[in-house]
């Protein structure tokens, strides 16, 4: 079973939609951040969440909920703006603005607690915009993404987030 949460209007075959409002993609409907998804323990192979995420204020809370539904091994796909992106800031309903390294949080021992089972961080992407600018950016990026977002992000600007986290 694979679940689109916060699908909206976007239907993804394949895919249960779940949302918090009742909409044309919406299989079900849940407030994932306030109520407990319904679906059984270790049942989902796939999560998707298309610039959903930076609308929750608890990520934490919304997170353990995905990893409890999830089996091991399922894929937890994040698709978000990045925060140097006008589109993270420009939607007054964003609460959250991820970085590159925003969800290796959920990695750390230190905040095992945060969460029922492991999770590791497989895979993730920054994407850019195109011409001198972006190619600009992704030159810096490829350098060194941590000096990237440290001090040149807001003068080349990234676009999309992509996170692909396994649940272990």
């Amino acid at each position: 079973m694979k679940l689109n949460i916060g699908c909206g209007n976007k239907k993804i075959n394949g895919y249960i939609g779940v949302d918090k409002f009742k909409c044309h993609a919406a299989d079900y409907i849940c407030d994932v951040e306030n109520e407990k998804l319904p679906f059984e323990e270790n049942s989902i192979t796939s999560i998707i969440l298309d610039n959903v995420i930076e609308h929750f204020y608890d990520i934490p809370k919304v997170i353990d909920e995905l990893v409890r539904v999830s089996q091991k091994g399922a894929n937890i796909k994040i698709i978000t703006p990045h925060f140097s992106s006008l589109s993270s800031w420009i939607d007054p309903t964003h609460i959250h603005h991820l970085s590159y390294f925003s969800l290796d949080h959920f990695e750390k021992q230190s905040v095992s607690h945060y969460l029922g089972k492991s999770v590791r961080v497989k895979h993730k992407k920054l994407s850019f915009s195109g011409g001198i600018s972006g190619l600009i950016a992704r030159l810096i990026f490829k350098l060194s993404p941590k000096r990237y977002e440290q001090k040149y992000c807001f003068i080349f600007r990234a676009s999309t987030l992509t996170f692909n986290i396994e649940v272990l």
